[in-house]
């Protein structure tokens, strides 16, 4: 059994996420204390707890600790089921993102498919916009497939939104490296319940900010549970590089669309071939496929994902610091 004290490095949510991950596709047990020890309110919480729920229910794993609050996690998996038709309700804003990003490894090459229920666009998480552009732009170039759609937003504190994944397949050793010539740049805002010139607003300011660029505006009026709004920003070249803001309230529109555009251009400038958050969650495909990228940033996040990974027999090298490369040479067995 592989034991893991959850409050090393960043000691938040992403250690439980890749050990449910690779343990699902590895067949090997963990044992996981302090989860979240690093949090102000530590032991699992709704989205995580949903998280583990979910990828027990894919490889028919045995548990005990899956209840709010518990500070202890063992999980004993089974066999992966397919085909398998899964449906998640994280009952609260929980992140529906983040509980992806401990299914959609698993799900590649098999016939699963998974609903899941709760906040398509909430803080400190990826929206569900930046999964649908970003993450499945940079996955193509990975040789992945597949299908992330948003049928009803939902936002803090309510949640309610819904988000449907399907069809991943594929996958091959790649190397990401460059980000070349950016061939466009595209702005997409979106309101729920709110006026659609606060999207305007936001996409004006964000393309203001990136003019430098062939920009392309995308402007949604979409449906949900509450109101909200936020803004992606991506630029598309070799490879894809992306980051987003969230509307809030007493946040002016422009605000929002100035701050997506910052966050993309601050990782641009690095010479990194995708983000901050993709050098993160691109680390478990590499692992997965063998394969090499250049990030942005080494996050705190991305370093603890490295350690969890190497615990699995990847041997993954992680050079630099901004930029930096992370190269696997022996993909998980």
């Amino acid at each position: 059994m592989i034991e893991v004290d959850g409050s090393f490095g960043e000691g938040g949510g992403q250690i439980l996420r890749t050990l449910l991950t690779f343990s699902a596709l590895t067949g090997k047990d963990f044992r996981l204390k302090n989860i979240r020890g690093n949090r102000p309110k530590p032991g699992l919480q709704r989205s995580h707890l949903s998280a583990v729920n979910a990828v027990a229910s894919i490889c028919g794993a045995s548990v005990k600790g899956n209840m709010l609050g518990s500070e202890t996690l063992e999980f004993t998996p089974g066999e992966i089921k397919e085909p398998l038709e899964l449906t998640v309700d994280v009952g609260t804003a929980g992140s529906v993102t983040l509980i992806l990003q401990s299914l959609i490894p698993i799900m590649i090459g098999r016939k699963i498919s998974v609903i899941i229920r709760g906040g398509t666009d909430v803080p400190k998480s990826p929206t569900s916009d930046y999964m649908s552009y970003v993450f499945m732009g940079v996955m193509e170039r990975a040789g992945i497939k597949g299908k992330i759609e948003v049928k009803r937003r939902g936002y803090y504190p309510r949640g309610g939104g819904e988000v449907i994944a399907l069809g991943f397949k594929g996958g091959e050793e790649f190397s990401i490296l460059s980000m070349g010539d950016v061939k466009r740049a595209v702005v997409m805002s979106h309101v729920t319940s709110l006026p659609v010139e606060i999207a305007k607003r936001e996409a004006r300011a964000a393309s203001e900010e990136l003019s430098n660029f062939p920009v392309e505006v995308k402007i949604k009026e979409e449906k949900g549970i509450g109101n909200g709004t936020a803004t992606l920003v991506y630029l598309e070249g070799e490879s894809v590089m992306g980051a987003d803001s969230l509307g809030a309230i007493g946040k002016r529109a422009e605000d929002v669309g100035k701050e997506a555009a910052s966050h993309l251009m601050k990782d641009y400038m690095t010479g990194g071939a995708v983000d901050s958050f993709m050098g993160d969650m691109l680390m478990v495909y590499a692992s997965l496929f063998g394969g090499e990228y250049k990030g942005s940033f080494l996050t705190c996040h991305a370093k603890t994902n490295a350690q969890v990974i190497k615990m699995f027999g990847v041997d993954l090298e992680v050079n630099g610091a901004s930029p930096f490369i992370a190269k696997v040479r022996r993909p998980l067995n």
